[in-house]
């Protein structure tokens, strides 16, 4: 079964939840009143949105899911618990408190086209007695999930000492603890794992006039920085739009993922899917790099849609089969012969069983030498044979779609051979990589990639990463 799956992931969200409604009509003509556009109402929709949004996403991607909210005892209070009804996958525990309006956000549209949203919202701190409820609905419940996330859209839920309360239990307990920010602050959220701001809430946390000569990455780095050593959080990931996303670590490593050019059609409730599916990744047991991957490609897929929208893991898959990298080594020579003119082509191979995150930074460097790098992947068959019987984890045909997942992955060829020599002949490449525990004259293929005025590149490994150790790990817990 696919990881991608996460049939096994338990998330336990807090946050604020919003009733999302679309209401579609029509506009002809102008009021006679006033310069503005008569709206002829058709029909109205509702979707979970804000932290609702969230829980849809982690249910859409195969996750079961917990919520504990605040809605109001009006009729749009119903409407929400009708909606989590449906969701097999979603359960909830919502606090009704007598004097708040359940948050809801009416958006009217023409066609395609937004004329006005409307919203109704309270956004006053909740009662003491509703942020003793929630602790102690927390205390009961944090033990039977995986992760936590916060979903904090500054509505009055997450208070700063129910906030404070909630990231201790979970840090006593060792849960990961993801925060979706929406404050100028991130004081609150001390002692969190990851935050994942989007590029503008990560600046109006610092004085920007002290960064004013840095370039986006470099300000990103400097203020995550700053920010993980003084509220002791474990990494900050940032969304930036079509610019990808970087993640800034406590070790002060700095990750740049870009993202493919896609058609933005609506971008809200696209950083509720990526903070979604980060905590499945997580999860699932995979790294933070990997994780970022996944919940990145998911984002994308959510500004292509309509509205506040979930994504499926499907369309994941079919996202990754879109771009089809896995080729045969006959359709790869083809394709070469096209693109080798106007390309460097770089080689590297492996197992990449139980893909970790010094695989990822191993391609990611090696991709900066070369225009269009090639992976060649051993087969089960092969590398049972040089692995053992026991190996690999994760079978090849989830290892190919993990892999097509990274945008600086171009092509995978799967390979049973004892060594990628054949392969290596056939392809021709400018450049080919290995890592630099090898020695350069013992590295397959060396000779010949200088034969046609090639070379071969020795790219750093990360110190401490190993499939070996990480199975070993899991060996010596379980």
């Amino acid at each position: 079964m696919s990881i991608f799956k996460f049939s096994k992931s338990k998330i336990l969200c807090v946050g604020d939840i919003i009733l999302d409604s679309y209401i579609e009509g029509e506009v002809e003509r102008i009021s006679p009143e006033a310069p503005i556009p008569v709206f002829n109402f058709l029909s109205e929709r509702f979707v979970l949105g804000g932290a609702g949004n969230v829980v849809r996403n982690v249910c859409a991607g195969g996750g079961k899911c917990h919520l504990i909210s605040v809605i109001g005892t009006d009729k749009e209070s119903e409407n929400i618990k009708s909606l989590i009804k449906e969701n097999s996958l979603l359960s909830a525990n919502l606090i009704a408190e007598k004097n708040r309006v359940t948050t809801v956000k009416k958006r009217h549209f023409s066609g395609q086209q937004q004329i006005l949203r409307v919203d109704y919202e309270v956004k006053n701190d909740i009662s003491q007695k509703t942020q003793d409820q929630i602790y102690a609905l927390y205390e009961k419940k944090i033990q039977d999930f995986d992760i936590i996330i916060l979903s904090d859209y500054n509505k009055g839920l997450l208070t700063i000492s129910l906030t404070k309360k909630l990231i201790n239990l979970a840090k006593r307990l060792k849960k990961i603890i993801i925060v979706d920010p929406k404050r100028k602050s991130f004081e609150i959220y001390k002692g969190a794992n990851i935050i994942t701001p989007n590029y503008n809430e990560l600046l109006n946390t610092s004085n920007k006039n002290l960064h004013s000569d840095k370039s986006e990455e470099k300000l990103i780095s400097s203020i995550s920085n700053e920010l993980i050593k003084k509220f002791s959080f474990s990494a900050i990931i940032t969304t930036r739009s079509s610019k990808g996303i970087s993640i800034v670590s406590r070790d002060k490593k700095v990750f740049n993922l870009s993202s493919k050019a896609l058609e933005v059609f609506d971008v809200s409730g696209a950083g509720d899917t990526f903070v979604a599916y980060l905590a499945l990744a997580t999860s699932s047991g995979m790294e933070l790099e990997e994780s970022s991957v996944i919940a990145n490609k998911a984002a994308g897929i959510s500004v292509g849609k309509f509205g506040t929208a979930s994504v499926s893991v499907n369309e994941i898959f079919g996202n990754i089969e879109k771009n089809k990298k896995l080729f045969s080594l006959g359709e790869a020579k083809k394709k070469l012969e096209i693109i080798k003119k106007s390309n460097k082509i770089g080689f590297t191979n492996g197992c990449f069983d139980l893909i970790h995150s010094g695989h990822v930074n191993y391609l990611i460097n090696s991709k900066k030498y070369c225009d269009f790098l090639i992976l060649a992947l051993n087969s089960d068959l092969s590398i049972k044979k040089i692995k053992g019987k026991d190996r690999p984890i994760i079978n090849e045909d989830d290892r190919v779609k993990i892999l097509s997942s990274f945008d600086f992955i171009d092509m995978i060829i799967v390979f049973s051979e004892e060594n990628p020599l054949k392969l290596i002949t056939t392809l021709k490449p400018d450049i080919m990589f290995k890592g630099k525990d090898y020695k350069l004259k013992d590295v397959v293929g060396s000779k010949e990639v200088s034969s046609w005025g090639g070379e071969t590149k020795l790219i750093d490994y990360e110190k401490g990463k190993s499939t070996t150790k990480l199975i070993n790990r899991i060996r010596n817990e379980a």
